[in-house]
């Protein structure tokens, strides 16, 4: 269940341990969606029913987050509980993922697509951004609000002594929360990109980080 209480955006998930009770939403013929938000040391999860919005547009239109009842997995020590409840705000979530509705194909524009790699904190993601025909990648960047969906995407991070690579399809990047971005493919020259944190960019600052390597 999905319900807006003022600016905040609240999440109501469910445990695959857990039954999904209909009454407890009034929303039984929508289906569940796989849900995790990653913050800077944890990864919330479970399952979902979103609303006919995307996403982006709904995590846009608010500056907080309720989760109830989410999967708690601390990063990167490892170690996980579901917490009844937890409020998140915007500026401390890098990254969201939802399986679930693109919006009206009748009101789709035509877009091309752009390969992107970036880093936000302890996250590494690449992906598709979709801009205007003749759109720099990174100029729509700057020009999004914050939450912004990359398609064919996937992330990096470190879960204990492995680093976990997870393909996501579509992912909900917080541009503000960006250490650096860059185009092209991130292992196009044979070489890792390096991932490990090192310094906060500025929200504007959306460039290639030329001292990573």
């Amino acid at each position: 269940m999905i319900g807006s209480i003022g600016s905040r955006l609240r999440f109501v998930l469910r445990q695959p341990a857990g039954g999904w009770d209909p009454a407890r939403d009034g929303e039984g013929d929508l289906p569940e969606v796989d849900f995790v938000a990653y913050t800077s040391d944890e990864r919330l999860s479970g399952r979902v029913r979103l609303d006919s919005s995307r996403l982006s547009d709904m995590l846009n239109a608010n500056d907080e987050y309720v989760l109830v009842d989410a999967l708690a997995e601390r990063l990167p020590q490892g170690g996980s509980m579901v917490v009844s409840e937890i409020l998140v705000e915007r500026h401390e979530l890098p990254l969201v993922y939802a399986a679930g509705p693109r919006g009206d194909r009748a009101q789709r524009v035509p877009t091309q697509t752009h390969r992107i790699v970036l880093r936000a904190g302890r996250y590494l993601v690449n992906g598709r951004i979709h801009s205007g025909p003749g759109e720099d990648a990174l100029a729509s960047l700057r020009a999004r609000r914050p939450m912004v969906p990359l398609t064919d995407a996937s992330i990096e991070f470190r879960r204990g002594s492995d680093i976990v690579r997870e393909p996501i399809g579509t992912i909900v990047v917080n541009r503000e929360l960006v250490d650096w971005v860059r185009e092209g493919d991130p292992r196009a020259d044979g070489a890792d990109v390096p991932w490990v944190p090192n310094r906060r960019a500025r929200p504007d600052d959306l460039v290639e980080d030329q001292a990573a390597g």
